[in-house]
């Protein structure tokens, strides 16, 4: 019976998988690879069946020191820069820089102090 819930489980957050990426234009390949990425990861996973389920952060899990709560934050600090407004506002597209968040958090893992060094710097905004 656990393994019929578990499945059920995974199904629906698939789904809820698919039809995000759907809504942020995403490639199902993109979506597929996150997956795949998501069942590699069960500390990653849990955040992100989390997040579905309840629209919060559950924050339970670090990757190098970083939650995803802070690479959320960083994500939107990059379209800050992108944008060169310094703030993010009704254009901005926080579904998709969620799953970004989720993504990088699973580069990290294997890339991380690269991704760290970026985070770490001050990206661009002119300070006066």
């Amino acid at each position: 019976m656990r393994q019929i819930i578990i499945a059920g489980e995974k199904l629906k957050l698939y789904g809820c998988l698919k039809e995000t990426c759907k809504y942020v234009c995403y490639t199902d390949e993109w979506r597929d690879r996150l997956w795949e990425d998501l069942l590699a990861n069960p500390p990653i996973y849990r955040e992100f069946l989390y997040y579905m389920e309840h629209q919060d952060f559950l924050c339970q899990c670090t990757v190098n020191g970083y939650s995803i709560i802070d690479i959320f934050i960083w994500e939107m600090r990059k379209y800050n820069v992108r944008t060169d407004r310094g703030k993010n506002g009704a254009d901005c597209d926080k579904t998709a820089m969620l799953l970004e968040a989720f993504r990088t958090m699973i580069d990290m893992k294997g890339n991380g102090a690269r991704i760290e060094w970026s985070m770490e710097m001050r990206n661009g905004m002119d300070e006066f």
